[in-house]
């Protein structure tokens, strides 16, 4: 399944983007348009590993090169919502999940990762 995104244009001006299963290859400019990202939620109640999402400005995302804006630890076998009441701006909305914290790590991670976006 690919990674597919929920307009709700006549009401809000807000998108849920599914990534269904995230790995360590990048969805890069997922949305196609600036925004700012409000809810980060990461599934990861499958795995017996510790993961890591990862937040790329760039529209250029080379795994294992390209440093993260930002990491965020998803402890094994649990579910995380990260919320950003004020919202993070972003020019490109790329991400990918990794096994290990380092910014430019590129490593598999432990298990399937859903995740879900909602952004602006």
């Amino acid at each position: 399944m690919a990674t597919s995104i929920t307009k709700f244009e006549d009401a809000f001006d807000y998108k849920i983007i599914n990534e269904p299963t995230c790995t360590n290859a990048a969805i890069v400019n997922a949305t196609s348009e600036s925004g700012s990202i409000f809810s980060i939620s990461i599934d990861n109640s499958l795995s017996q590993s510790d993961s890591y999402f990862k937040f790329f400005d760039s529209n250029v995302v080379s795994m294992g090169s390209t440093a993260a804006d930002m990491v965020l630890k998803v402890k094994a076998a649990s579910k995380y919502v990260f919320e950003i009441p004020k919202g993070l701006p972003f020019t490109y909305l790329s991400f990918a999940c990794t096994a290990n914290p380092n910014p430019t790590d590129n490593t598999a991670p432990g298990g399937n990762l859903v995740v879900n976006i909602v952004a602006s």
